[in-house]
């Protein structure tokens, strides 16, 4: 299907970008080490805030307010509240063509229309796509504002099928934007950004209480602790930063079965998918955006 659709380029090294997060931060660690990278570069990113989403096939329907809750604790921590606006999303969409209405998805479409084609919006899905999908639904004139980036990493099986969390969290969604006009960036990687507690011990924890927090945060779950445990949100945001710290590639946009088939035979334009990270790169990013906002403190 031959749609009016724009191929994402990263934002440009010039200059800052606007940027928007939705996040099911209570559901994964990495969220939260992506969230910290974020707010501790004002060189390159013009926050506009956050909006909590679901993970509700974990936790059911109190899954957003705990990732609402667990946001501003973060920003709380790191010295930061109320400097940026939070905002909950929605229920997982029941119906194709059919919004799940929520004050997030209302905030992305203010955020987006306060912007324009030149300076657009940068929306990062770190969770179920619902409320990026919704916005787009009620406000389709804002497609050519925004720049969705949407967390699907399932490396492996591209691109014959997904089981990626975030997908399967709100397929519904995830089809959704597969199939709109807004110019969408398919991030397909971040396995490998594994991270030793021995180094967030020694070089996050001593940095300032949000260091600490993401340290300790880690002995919340036994899997945290792994040295195998990988830090997938963290990489979307780095590339938003620093594009090199990936691989990229135009490819159709596919329709995504109610299976979680990708159907290559009938596709939405193109889209940006972004594959093989590079973790030291990542995480050389990640710990110099941090050591120099802390580096006064």
């Amino acid at each position: 299907m031959t749609i009016a659709r724009q191929v994402p380029e990263p934002p440009s090294s010039a200059s800052r970008f606007r940027l928007l997060i939705d996040t099911d931060a209570a559901n994964e660690i990495d969220d939260l080490y992506a969230v910290a990278l974020a707010i501790n570069a004002p060189d390159r990113i013009a926050l506009e805030g956050f909006v909590a989403t679901h993970f509700a096939g974990k936790a059911g329907p109190d899954s957003t307010e705990q990732s609402y809750q667990l946001l501003l604790e973060e920003l709380e921590v790191a010295g930061r509240e109320g400097e940026f606006v939070v905002k909950r999303g929605g229920h997982p969409m029941q119906y194709p063509g059919t919004p799940t209405e929520s004050e997030g998805a209302e905030f992305i479409i203010e955020r987006a229309r306060a912007g324009s084609e030149d300076d657009p919006l940068w929306v990062v899905g770190l969770g179920a796509a619902t409320n990026l999908a919704s916005a787009i639904l009620m406000a389709p004139d804002v497609a050519s504002r925004v720049r969705f980036v949407f967390h699907a990493r399932n490396e492996f099986n591209w691109p014959e099928r997904t089981t990626q969390f975030n997908v399967i969290g709100d397929i519904i969604a995830a089809q959704t934007l597969l199939e709109c006009e807004a110019p969408l960036v398919w991030f397909d990687t971040g396995t490998d950004l594994t991270l030793p507690m021995e180094e967030t011990e020694k070089r996050l924890a001593p940095l300032s209480p949000l260091g600490k927090f993401l340290h300790e945060y880690r002995h919340k779950r036994e899997h945290y602790m792994s040295p195998k445990k990988g830090f997938f949100d963290v990489g979307d945001i780095a590339w938003l930063m620093q594009s090199d710290v990936c691989k990229m590639e135009a490819v159709p946009a596919p329709r995504l079965e109610r299976h979680c088939h990708f159907n290559t035979k009938r596709t939405f334009g193109e889209m940006l998918r972004v594959f093989e990270i590079d973790r030291e790169k990542t995480w050389k990013l990640f710990f110099e955006k941090l050591e120099k906002a802390y580096a006064a403190v």
